[in-house]
C-alpha cells in the first residue's frame, strides 16, 4: 500500500511540474507616461511594477517602456498600445502572445536551454513569431528583422476549438526536431536579419527586402521627386536634410556613407 501511495504522490508532483502556470511581466524601464488598464481605469506604471495576462499597456507621446516578459524583452515606442493575450510557462515551454493595437514594439526573444519559447506579436492583420531572435513590428504591419529569423504571416484568429492545435503539434515533434529553433516555411514568410516585409490588408505578405536596398529605394524616390519640383521651378535642392550632397550639371548625387554607395540621378538637361 505504501508503494502505491508513493507512486501516486510522485504522479501528482510530475503533473504539477509540467502544468502551465500564469506568469507576470516586469516593467524594467519607463520614460514619460506609461500606463496599464486595470479595473476599467488607467494606472501609471513605474519601474519594478508587474503586469499580467490580459492587461493592456499604453505609452504616451515622447514616452517609452521596456518590459521583461518571462526571459524575453519587449521595447515599446511612443504612442504604443499592447495587450498581453497569453503569458504562461511550464518547465518545458514559455508561451507569449502579444496584440499590438497601435505604435511600434521591438522584441528581443531569449531562448532558454532545454525549453521551447513560443513567442509571437500580432496586429489585426499581421503576425510575427520566432524563437531566439529579435524583430520590430508596427501598426502599419511592417516587420523588420534585427537578428536571427522571424516568420511573418497574415494574422487569422483561430476558432476556439483550434486554438491549441498549433502548440500541440509543436509539442509532438521529436527531440531531434527540437534541436532546431528555426521556424519552417509553414510558419509563413521567413525573414532574416536586416530584411523587412509588410503585410497588406488583403493578407498578402511581401517578399523580404534587404534594409539597405529598401532605404536606398526610398531615398532615391524622394530625390527624383525633388528634382522634378526643381525643374518645375519649385523648391531648390541643397545640402542638409535627407543626406543630399548637392546638385551639379550632371544631376543629383546622393552619398550613403554608412554603406559606401553613391547614386546619380540625371537632371534632365
Amino acid at each position: 500500500m505504501s508503494k502505491i501511495k508513493a507512486l501516486l504522490i510522485a504522479a501528482v508532483f510530475t503533473a504539477f511540474a509540467t502544468s502551465a502556470f500564469a506568469a507576470d511581466a516586469t516593467v524594467t524601464f519607463v520614460s514619460g507616461k506609461v500606463e496599464v488598464q486595470r479595473g476599467g481605469k488607467w494606472v501609471a506604471l513605474q519601474k519594478g511594477d508587474t503586469v499580467s495576462k490580459s492587461e493592456t499597456i499604453s505609452t504616451g507621446f515622447q514616452s517609452e517602456a521596456k518590459i521583461k516578459i518571462l526571459e524575453s524583452v519587449m521595447y515599446l515606442g511612443p504612442v504604443t498600445r499592447i495587450t498581453l493575450e497569453e503569458l504562461s510557462s511550464t518547465d518545458k515551454k514559455d508561451n507569449v502572445n502579444v496584440y499590438l493595437k497601435t505604435g511600434t514594439a521591438r522584441s528581443q526573444v531569449k531562448h532558454v536551454d532545454n525549453k521551447r519559447v513560443n513567442y509571437q506579436v500580432h496586429t489585426a492583420v499581421a503576425v510575427a513569431s520566432c524563437r531566439g531572435t529579435g524583430w520590430i513590428i508596427d501598426d502599419a504591419n511592417n516587420v523588420d528583422c534585427v537578428e536571427g529569423i522571424v516568420a511573418v504571416a497574415a494574422f487569422r484568429a483561430a476558432p476556439v476549438a483550434d486554438v491549441k492545435t498549433a502548440a500541440d503539434k509543436k509539442d509532438e515533434v521529436t527531440e531531434d526536431e527540437n534541436e532546431s529553433n528555426t521556424p519552417t516555411s509553414d510558419d509563413g514568410v521567413l525573414v532574416q536579419a536586416n530584411q523587412s516585409v509588410s503585410v497588406s490588408e488583403n493578407s498578402s505578405v511581401s517578399a523580404p527586402v534587404n534594409e539597405v536596398i529598401k532605404n536606398i529605394t526610398a531615398v532615391t524616390g524622394n530625390l527624383s521627386t525633388t528634382v522634378e519640383k526643381e525643374a518645375e521651378g519649385g523648391a531648390g535642392v541643397g545640402g542638409g536634410a535627407g543626406g543630399l550632397s548637392g546638385v551639379s550639371d550632371s544631376g543629383v548625387q546622393f552619398e550613403m556613407a554608412d554603406v559606401g554607395i553613391e547614386i546619380g540621378i540625371p537632371s534632365g538637361n
